[in-house]
């Protein structure tokens, strides 16, 4: 689905009226340096914003075409050495309707908010995002130009507050320089940076300092540019987090009705983040707590022929994660489940960016791949798991990579190395480029573990996802793309060919001997002074075969997305596929004559409206055509996924989401599943909340419908439930105190359905960061 405001099919041209309208966007802003105290409840009664640089943000560049805002909004910039220094004064004629609420960070980007982008090395390749709403909540992130990602999983510590007016309302905020990568000197430095600001109504009007040219994608690449900087120095960056994690264990066989047997744990953990210089920094851990506090949220998994894929949420990972990117997912730290240690290095000299991890695992979590499903397994051993990514960027149109990433234990290894290239050959089109090798051993364990009576290895097909032999293997991979976005126009095709002995253990690459062609091609139209303010017409054809040329799909599409009224956005998407089932015979590594062809239609559907400022509606759903995998037969799938958030007051929100999915195939179901989803929040401030999380995934096997298997205990429905206080000063300075608890029911419990609690967990972290 194509995303409202922040795609790059959607950026607004630098037309010749802008440049007359607007003649001071070309002229560098002076940061001044000045020494003041700043109490961050957005007042601005200090007398230091009268001497601040005043910049005003009044071009829309979407929806609308570069075209004055009817807001008025005034930004105000200082820097003291070790700070810079930022204040918005964002006028409304309604103040009444602005969309704001106190909430958790980083889940404000949907209410009226200000703020920047910032490129501290003025290279067009990372901006870092830091915005506030009307009440103070911080929201931040990365944007990366080499990879097209927009992630607001980073978390950095700065200060902000916020105040609603009776004009409108003011923020202020303060970046630590400790928070940011530059090059130090005592010369004048040149950054990039774009003053925004969000006004969400009927439509969201991106507000900003600068105009935007839709024919150039990239959007750092336009910033504004600021000077001064001269005594901008980091200090002694050193940031020192001790933690403490309590919990309590208890766990049972609901089966066969046995005693609860508990376990209790305390550790004590270490982090530490030592900036070396301004664009080199130093992570280092000791025993930490890698847990995910929040709950992943639920996700279908019946039928499914991939692992699932789950966000990185852990600090530790998070730090400058972006330096580790790169064309294919080679780092997905999600593998990474419990080290004992770890440390990593990132930095930036000159033209040269360099990222380094290494950690020591207790467990090692992988994928094994295949053409046609994946199968998520774990190797019961400690292991290494370590990356590398280098990068030099010979201008702003021409950069080389290289990436290494090494797992490693008793028995078992897996290395990649890979090289890639992106050329902007023009502000409209872009090449990319990547070759991969990897060499690879499997422990036998694992082999006897899916192919257990087996004469030989040549005998299972799975010997072929965990390696013919039963010594190391190697294969190669590459991934070629272009794409062409301008203001009308967007096409996009990519090649990727991953070999079947090709192994990415510590990334994220579920298929192997696979070999795919995509091809997408959009054509844009704007609207202005109308209730649409975008539509975007696209197809996209698709088609992979394996190694030997054996069709495995081929995909034709058609796309319409429309935005418009109520914060609206509308997609559509017809397919027509051509797609295979699974092999009939499991030890044969063919797919001609050893595999179902089939031929599905299904139309998939998006809708997201916000008709007041508290109350959203989403809903997707999948109409038409699906395989049957388990039973290798065609069905018909009716998939829908409808949610709401409803900010109650300014405090409290409910965010409910539900999924069904169900299959009929000959005349009666096969499955049917169903996920729930309730969440309901209160935040007493910006800095603490009380949530409740209630997951219930309910699945009915039809059991005269399903000939190929049987329903037994690993078929059941579960109740996952939290209830997390949390308080967090800052992203490392936290205090979380939950409970929670699993629940099964099962047939084969009692004699009839019925759901019994067989885990549950009370816990404690408490963690400071001494900077």
């Amino acid at each position: 689905m194509i995303l409202p405001w922040e795609s790059a099919k959607v950026l607004a041209p630098l037309v010749l009226f802008c440049s007359i309208a607007f003649p001071s966007i070309a002229e560098p802003i002076n940061i001044p340096h000045i020494k003041a105290d700043i109490t961050f409840d957005g007042e601005l009664d200090e007398s230091v914003w009268q001497q601040a640089e005043h910049v005003e943000v009044n071009i829309v560049n979407y929806p609308y075409e570069n075209t004055p805002s009817p807001v008025k909004t005034d930004a105000y910039i200082f820097e003291d050495g070790t700070h810079i220094y930022f204040a918005f004064k964002a006028q409304d004629p309604n103040p009444e309707n602005i969309q704001a609420f106190i909430r958790d960070r980083d889940d404000a980007f949907s209410d009226d908010i200000v703020g920047i982008k910032l490129d501290p090395f003025n290279n067009h390749r990372l901006a870092y995002k830091f915005f506030v709403n009307p009440y103070g909540v911080q929201n931040d992130g990365i944007e990366n130009e080499m990879t097209s990602n927009n992630s607001n999983l980073w978390d950095g510590i700065w200060d902000a507050g916020g105040k609603v007016t009776s004009d409108g309302y003011q923020v202020e905020f303060a970046i630590p320089y400790r928070e940011l990568n530059f090059e130090e000197s005592s010369d004048i430095k040149t950054w990039g940076i774009e003053l925004i600001r969000l006004y969400p109504r009927d439509k969201v009007l991106r507000i900003s300092n600068i105009p935007l040219d839709r024919d150039n994608s990239c959007w750092t690449c336009q910033m504004a540019e600021m000077q001064g900087f001269e005594q901008a120095k980091i200090g002694e960056n050193l940031l020192v987090t001790p933690s403490v994690v309590a919990k309590v264990d208890e766990e049972r066989d609901v089966y066969n009705d046995e005693d609860w047997q508990s376990e209790n744990d305390a550790e004590v953990g270490l982090n530490v983040r030592w900036g070396i210089t301004p664009d080199v920094m130093l992570n280092a851990t000791i025993n930490p707590d890698f847990s995910n506090v929040e709950a992943d949220a639920g996700q279908l998994s019946v039928n499914k022929t991939s692992a699932l894929f789950f966000d990185e949420k852990r600090t530790f990972f998070l730090d400058n994660s972006e330096y580790f990117s790169s064309p294919l997912n080679l780092v997905y730290t999600r593998n990474i489940t419990d080290p004992d240690y770890g440390a990593k290095i990132t930095g930036k000299l000159g033209k040269q960016t360099f990222g380094f991890f290494m950690t020591k695992d207790n467990y090692t979590n992988l994928i094994i791949p295949g053409n046609l499903y994946s199968l998520p397994d774990e190797i019961n051993e400690e292991s290494y798991s370590g990356a590398l990514r280098y990068r030099y960027d010979v201008n702003e149109d021409l950069s080389f990579g290289l990436t290494s990433t090494l797992r490693s234990a008793d028995d078992y290894h897996n290395y990649v190395n890979a090289i890639d290239v992106k050329y902007k050959m023009s502000v409209s089109n872009t090449l990319i480029a990547q070759v991969l090798t990897s060499d690879t051993e499997y422990p036998i364990a694992l082999y006897d573990k899916w192919c257990p009576n087996s004469g030989g290895q040549d005998e299972c097909y799975l010997s072929s996802m965990i390696g013919k032999n039963q010594g190391g293997f190697t294969d190669q991979a590459f991934h070629l793309e272009f794409e062409h976005s301008s203001e009308y126009w967007g096409v996009r095709t990519k090649y990727k060919a991953i070999g079947e002995d090709f192994r990415a253990d510590l990334g994220y690459l579920p298929q192997v001997d696979y070999n795919e062609f995509t091809t997408t091609v959009n054509r844009t139209m704007y609207f202005d002074d109308t209730l649409w303010s975008e539509m975007i017409f696209g197809g996209e054809f698709q088609t992979s075969h394996n190694d030997d040329g054996d069709l495995i799909n081929e995909r034709t599409s058609f796309s319409y997305t429309l935005w418009g009224p109520w914060q609206s956005v509308f997609d559509v998407i017809y397919s027509h596929e051509e797609q295979v089932g699974l092999r009939y015979d499991t030890n044969q590594t063919a797919i001609d004559n050893n595999t179902t062809l089939f031929e599905l239609d299904y139309l998939d559907l998006y809708m997201s409206v916000q008709p007041r400022a508290d109350l959203m509606f989403g809903f997707s759903s999948r109409i038409g055509d699906s395989i049957d995998y388990t039973n290798d037969r065609k069905g018909e799938l009716i998939e829908f996924a409808p949610n709401v958030t409803w900010n109650m007051t300014t405090h409290l929100e409910l965010e409910l989401m539900h999924v069904y999915a169900e299959l009929e195939a000959d005349g009666d179901f096969v499955y049917r599943e169903n996920i729930t989803d309730l969440r309901l929040t209160y935040a007493f401030n910006v800095n603490s909340f009380l949530r409740l999380t209630m997951v219930y995934n309910a699945t009915d096997y039809n059991p005269n419908n399903n000939p190929e298997i049987i329903i037994d205990s690993d078929y059941h429905d579960n109740l996952s439930t939290q209830l997390l206080y949390s308080y967090k000063l800052n992203p490392q300075t936290v205090f979380f105190l939950g409970y929670s608890d699993n629940s099964i029911d099962n047939e084969l419990i009692g004699e009839k359905k019925e759901i019994k609690q067989n885990q549950r967990t009370a816990f404690l972290k408490l963690s400071y960061a001494w900077m």
